[in-house]
């Protein structure tokens, strides 16, 4: 977890870094006058507003699978998981399990369905979002269509249990197997139709806030852009970022970002302003978050809840 944490933080170093040589940052200054300061609480709480939105997918997700914890002992766990939003392929994330092993008393392997779905529905709701992405490249278009729609084909069960059995001639796996097949089951459980349309439309509206927050920072350096634009160019970074599997998306992301709002017709530097607030104010402002929770709720990990 150490070497995770040290990767993200050279990660995050090198994409700032980057996005600042190539919008020459050294002249934000004039980008940045003008910028009117009290729209920082509205952009801060529309970024923020993406990950409490999916609480209530999360929510959802654990009472499907019978986890009996109060709504405040969820909120809890949710928000410490936002601070393992930036380590790599999002494996952090499973600090949730953890947590949730503490207060629930069932086995750790039980509730990794709830995050994986979590994180598949993320994925698919990105690949519907950024394939209204493609009409932005005049050349690519089929692989940018191909990097929206791969995500979709593991909605077919066969694809994981052709992926379940693959794990069943590791060794090491093999003995365990048959948790992986059951944790697989739950997970297509929480993609009955109708908890599929309530997560998929929950995790549309959250990363619609996302794009509710690029407008507005784009609207303070004194562009215009719409709401739907805003989260398709966000949407599409973001899961180009996420495919690379590097923490957070470092980098990739960062870099995708800034080359879509510059072939938008946004100056370098404003745009690499407007790079660097979108991602302080969301992934950033998430995993700040999410780690003061964290520090204050240690005894979620390291002792069992009693019930207020």
């Amino acid at each position: 977890m150490k070497k995770g944490i040290i990767l993200t933080i050279i990660l995050a170093v090198i994409a700032f870094a980057a996005v600042g040589m190539w919008g020459d940052i050294s002249t934000a200054r004039g980008a940045l006058k003008g910028f009117p300061w009290y729209m920082i609480p509205a952009i801060a709480f529309f970024g923020f507003m993406n990950d409490m939105i999916k609480f209530g997918r999360w929510h959802i997700y654990l009472k499907k699978l019978g986890f009996s914890i109060t709504l405040k002992q969820s909120l809890v766990i949710f928000i410490s998981g936002l601070s393992m939003s930036a380590t790599p392929g999002k494996i952090g994330l499973l600090i949730k399990s953890q947590m949730l092993k503490k207060v629930s008393n069932r086995s750790f392997i039980s509730s990794t369905p709830v995050i994986a779905a979590e994180l598949y529905m993320d994925m698919i709701a990105l690949s519907i979002i950024s394939i209204l992405a493609v009409g932005f490249f005049a050349k690519g278009v089929w692989i940018a269509a191909l990097l929206c729609i791969l995500p979709l084909c593991a909605l077919n069960q066969r694809f994981s249990d052709f992926t379940i059995g693959l794990l069943e001639r590791i060794p090491a796996i093999r003995e365990r197997s048959h948790e992986l097949k059951k944790a697989v089951d739950d997970m297509f459980r929480l993609f009955g139709f109708k908890t599929l349309i309530t997560a998929f439309t929950i995790t549309m509206i959250a990363w619609t806030s996302e794009g509710v927050a690029l407008t507005l920072i784009l609207k303070g350096l004194g562009f215009d852009m719409g709401v739907i634009k805003s989260t398709v160019i966000f949407g599409f970074s973001t899961l180009i970022g996420v495919i690379s599997m590097l923490p957070g998306g470092l980098v990739v992301t960062d870099a995708g970002l800034m080359g879509l709002l510059i072939h938008e017709s946004i100056p370098n530097t404003a745009a690499a302003v407007a790079t660097i607030m979108a991602r302080i104010f969301t992934l950033w402002l998430a995993v700040a978050t999410g780690s003061m929770v964290l520090l204050a709720n240690r005894k979620y990990i390291y002792s069992s809840i009693r019930e207020d």
